[in-house]
């Protein structure tokens, strides 16, 4: 699936949203259903009783630091909203640009290491959290 038939291109290519550079675009690869489905991510994890979480406020660099300092170093990561929705891009990208990937009220996302487990998921009360024992 190209990016431009994503369901959620509108968050980034529209200006009443947010119009994302054409080179962060190109770094977002959709994920079928069936791929989705191999790769086994489900949103109902459980966390651990570990669990550290981050209220996002509305300055969204002082969330961009915060999640930059979770040592996820390099690499992808996969993002998923439900089980036909999800994408892999790379962490940076995430970091830089997480509030156009993570809406208020509306929106619940899962972020997997890309091939690896859970590590964060973004709650529509405006809330990160993860796993203090899986990082």
């Amino acid at each position: 699936m190209d990016v431009t038939t994503f369901p959620l291109i509108w968050r980034w290519n529209r200006p009443s949203h947010a119009v994302l550079p054409v080179d962060v675009l190109r770094a977002l690869h959709p994920l079928t259903t069936a791929q989705i489905e191999a790769l086994g991510l489900s949103p109902i994890k459980r966390f651990s009783p570990t669990i550290v979480q981050h209220r996002a406020t509305g300055d969204a660099d002082e969330t961009g630091r915060w999640l930059a300092s979770l040592q996820l170093l390099g690499g992808r990561v996969i993002a998923v909203w439900n089980k036909d929705t999800a994408l892999s891009l790379p962490w940076q990208t995430f970091v830089t640009y997480w509030s156009d990937f993570c809406y208020p009220s509306s929106d619940d996302v899962d972020i997997f290491v890309e091939a690896g487990p859970l590590v964060l998921r973004w709650c529509h009360d405006e809330t990160f959290e993860y796993d203090g024992e899986a990082l």
